[in-house]
This record gives C-alpha cells, sequence and structure tokens, in this order.
C-alpha cells in the first residue's frame, strides 16, 4: 500500500509541476520573450556593423537569422527578417565605403535568409521548433531498434539478428519484431521487408512495426500472416506492399513451423551434416495486395546443434547478379561464422550481401545449443 501512495503522489507531483510551468507567467509569454530576444540581438549587431563597419562584417547577422528560423514560427520569423534588412540597408553605405564588395555580402546575407524561411515554413507545418524534429527523429530511430529486441531464450537456446540500412542510413524498410508465448516455452519471430529502402520506408516501417508488434503473440501463429495482410490492405498505401516470414519454434521440443508472404525461404542447418538446405515451403503472396489471402506453413525440427536463419532479399540479391549465387554465398558465409563464432553469424551475412550498402539487409539466427 505504501507504495501505491508513494507512486501517486509521484505522480501528483509531477502533474502539478506541468501546470505550474504551464501557467507561469514566463511560460505564457515564452514565445514573445524570444521574438523580443532576437530582435534586441539583431538591432545590436546591426547597429555594431553600421557604426563599425570594418571591425564588425555583414555576416555577424548570420548566426541570428539561422537561429531565429530554428526557434521562431514564421510570422514572427517575418519580422525579425524585415528588422534584418532594414539594419542591412541603412548600413549599406558605410559598408561600402569601407569595402566595395561588402553589398555581396548583404547580398548573401538575403540568400540565407530566404534559405532558412523555406525551412522555417517546412518545419511550422509538423508543429516543431528548435531541435524538437531531430530529437523525434532519434526517438523513432530508437524505438524501431528496440522494437527488434530479441527476448531472453532458455540456456539451450540462442538467437541473434543484424539489421543494416541502404546507405548506412539511421532508417531501414527491414525490420525484425519477436514475443515469447505459452509462458516462455514458444518462440515467435517475424522478419518483415517493407517496400522501399533506407528512410524512403523508415516511416512505413516503424508504423508496421508497432502494428505488428501488438500482433505477433495476440493471434495464434497460423493467423499471424492473414492478420498482418488484412491490416495492411486496410491501410491502402499506394506502396503499402510488403514481404514477411513468420517462424513459430517450440523451445521445449524443437519443433518449428515456417510461413511465408512473398518472402526468401529460410534455411535450416543440420548440425549431422554439416550442411544447410532451404525450407522450401509454398509462399503465400505479398502482404497488402490481396484482401483474402491464404499463407500455408510448413514445419520442421531444431536437434541440438542445428539452426535456422532468416533474412531478406537485399542479402541475396544484387543487380546483374543471379539469385542462386546470392543464396550459395550467404549459406558459405554462414557456415564459416557458425564455425568460427557462433554470435556472429547474422553480423557476417549482412555484411557479405552483395548488395553491399546499396541496400537494406537484415538476417536472424535461431540456434539450438
Amino acid at each position: 500500500m505504501s507504495t501505491q501512495v508513494e507512486v501517486v503522489a509521484k505522480r501528483g507531483g509531477r502533474a502539478a509541476a506541468r501546470r505550474w510551468a504551464a501557467t507561469h507567467p514566463w511560460r505564457v509569454h515564452h514565445d514573445r520573450l524570444i521574438v523580443l530576444g532576437f530582435m534586441v540581438a539583431v538591432l545590436g549587431t546591426g547597429l555594431a556593423v553600421a557604426r563599425w563597419p570594418n571591425e564588425v562584417p555583414p555576416v555577424t547577422l548570420a548566426p541570428w537569422v539561422v537561429l531565429a528560423a530554428l526557434f521562431l514560427s514564421p510570422r514572427w520569423l517575418a519580422v525579425v527578417y524585415a528588422v534584418v534588412t532594414v539594419m542591412s540597408t541603412v548600413a549599406l553605405p558605410q559598408l561600402f565605403r569601407a569595402d566595395p564588395f561588402a553589398a555581396l555580402a548583404v547580398l548573401g546575407l538575403g540568400a540565407l535568409m530566404i534559405m532558412m524561411f523555406i525551412l522555417a515554413l517546412s518545419r511550422s507545418r509538423l508543429g516543431i521548433s528548435g531541435f524538437t524534429g531531430e530529437n523525434l527523429l532519434v526517438d523513432l530511430r530508437d524505438r524501431l531498434a528496440s522494437g527488434g529486441e530479441l527476448p531472453e531464450l532458455p540456456a539451450d537456446w540462442s538467437a541473434q539478428h543484424a539489421v543494416h540500412s541502404a546507405n548506412g542510413e539511421a532508417f531501414s524498410g527491414d525490420f525484425l519484431i519477436s514475443a515469447l508465448g505459452q509462458g516462455g516455452h514458444t518462440l515467435e519471430i517475424a522478419l518483415v521487408d517493407v517496400s522501399g529502402k533506407g528512410r524512403q520506408a523508415g516511416s512505413r516501417s516503424l508504423h508496421l512495426s508497432g502494428a505488428f508488434g501488438g500482433l505477433l503473440g495476440s493471434v495464434p501463429a497460423t493467423d499471424f500472416l492473414r492478420a498482418a495482410n488484412t491490416y495492411l490492405v486496410r491501410q491502402q498505401w499506394d506502396e503499402g506492399f510488403a514481404t514477411a516470414v513468420h517462424v513459430e519454434v517450440d523451445l521445449e521440443t524443437g519443433v518449428y513451423s515456417v510461413g511465408r508472404a512473398g518472402h526468401p525461404p529460410p534455411a535450416a542447418y543440420h548440425s549431422g551434416s554439416g550442411s544447410w538446405a532451404l525450407e522450401l515451403s509454398a509462399t503465400g503472396p505479398l502482404l497488402g495486395v490481396f484482401a483474402d489471402a491464404d499463407f500455408t506453413r510448413c514445419y520442421g525440427h531444431l536437434d541440438r546443434g542445428d539452426a535456422l536463419l532468416l533474412y531478406t532479399d537485399g542479402v541475396i540479391e544484387a543487380p546483374g547478379r543471379d539469385l542462386y549465387d546470392g543464396v550459395d554465398r550467404m549459406l558459405g558465409v554462414a557456415s564459416k561464422a557458425l564455425l568460427a563464432s557462433s554470435s556472429e553469424v547474422a553480423e557476417a551475412v549482412c555484411r557479405a550481401a552483395h548488395a553491399g550498402m546499396s541496400d537494406d539487409r537484415a538476417a536472424c539466427v535461431i540456434r539450438r545449443g
């Protein structure tokens, strides 16, 4: 009971602090104070430029031009830029006498104001100011990465994954989600490849990772791809298709089932023979294309030392190269990595992909110890 009272008290304290900050006079006049600060800075700098043209060049106004675009709305920014324009015009005769080329600096300052005003208009559509937009993107990227974290598995099981975005960008069209079910006795993993690549597919990837993550473990494994397809069809995106492979593994018996939606087949490693074999089961259509689609599943078994490799098409595809060549290369790299260090297989497979940095690449390896 004391813990609950303490938590409620903390929440109440934080709520009171937020209410005080929102109603405090300084907060109410926050925007006006910022505008006033920029006006004073611009006027002071402009007067210094006009008074001492040799010592204070016009470029001194540039930092205020940039900062104002980051923190002010377009309406107030136009007022500040008008003051900058007036001050530059007033100081222009003195600047020209001190340096005939000073007019070029003033023209450059005008071009900078135009570019920053366009940027401010773009940011205002999102309702962001300052560095909020950058922080928002970082938070979205971190959420996408944290959504792909694999759960802790029993001692005789291990799993690893790697996701490399095209051209080293922060966002990728490939993502992985996972969940433990039935009291930790089953593991479900879905590897999804959204249409597009890099930051072009990043927003859709983030959207679907949250939606599919909610489905994973909440619906029976046999219905996951069907439910994911229904959700994606309902979005009616112009480029709303995706491929996916879904695996459910019984961590007690080693029995697994695989369902595919237009995705490359997983590869199973058999420790007895030391070889890989593709699980060439029937695959269903792409997610988001047909409203009523069926997805068949195949079944297998992992003995001790066996492994299952999931991957996206960026790992095996490359312009001008045969697909089977990419598969052979991937399995060769996986075999060497598995013998050298079982914890680096997914990373090695992604790094050795034929597509290189030009495409998103993702891989996941499930192994029974």
